[in-house]
């Protein structure tokens, strides 16, 4: 079990990319948001502050909506420097090699504050993804320890599957099926079926723990001869 825990901590499951949508909205609205508030300085602040200001809405938008909108906010945050930042205003045009400068910049480290917000969103809500199907093994296996009945392990063990895979219906079967089935291996795998696995790695071999829970469960009350 503890190598199973130590296998949830290193690999957390890959969240996707979130919101898009809002996290779009968000960072557009961000964009225009810092340059109303900076625009009073733009003949005082140098082009460069201005510029970094900017990226912060991107980092904002790339945590919220992912990579899709990370970038939308990075070009939104380069366009709006040119416009509203560069000589001559109000224009797409950029006067000075070193504004060009700075836009180019400005699109890079829009660009790669759009990816390091998408990696810090998935990082944090992998772990905390990770600590919830690690909190439900440690549910079974303290109920397990404290000498709960038999039918409470089981029944915990269900509800645990049920919600964690999404089920309509779990049932423990004390004696083999008659029936092939498909096997979940101790790894997370479908063993003696063509069948893709579905659903995330580290929830499929929290399923075998919970499974292999139940089932020292049993054989420590005098069950060893059943199945799970």
């Amino acid at each position: 079990m503890n190598d199973l825990i130590d296998d949830m901590r290193r690999r957390p499951p890959d969240i996707g990319e979130g919101r898009g949508s809002a996290g779009a909205v968000i960072g557009v609205v961000g964009c225009f948001a810092v340059a109303l508030v900076l625009l009073p300085l733009r003949d005082h602040v140098p082009n460069a502050v201005m510029a970094l200001a900017l990226v912060i809405p991107v980092l904002i938008a790339a945590a919220i909506g992912g990579r899709l909108a990370g970038v939308i906010t990075a070009v939104t945050a380069a366009l709006t420097f040119d416009f509203l930042f560069t000589h001559p205003y109000l224009s797409l045009r950029i006067g000075s090699k070193d504004d060009v400068g700075t836009f180019i910049v400005l699109m890079i480290v829009a660009l790669i504050a759009a990816e390091i917000g998408v990696r810090g969103r998935r990082g944090g809500a992998a772990a905390r993804a990770s600590r919830e199907e690690l909190d439900r093994l440690l549910r079974v296996s303290e109920l397990s320890a404290n000498g709960a009945p038999i039918e409470a392990v089981v029944d915990a063990v269900r509800t645990e599957l049920m919600e964690m895979l999404q089920l309509l219906d779990c049932a423990y079967e004390p004696e083999p099926s008659p029936r092939i089935l498909p096997r979940l291996g101790p790894r997370g795998a479908l063993e003696g079926s063509e069948l893709v696995a579905w659903g995330d790695f580290v929830l499929r071999t929290v399923a075998v723990a919970l499974a292999d829970e139940m089932g020292a469960a049993l054989a420590a009350r005098g069950s060893g001869q059943h199945t799970v």
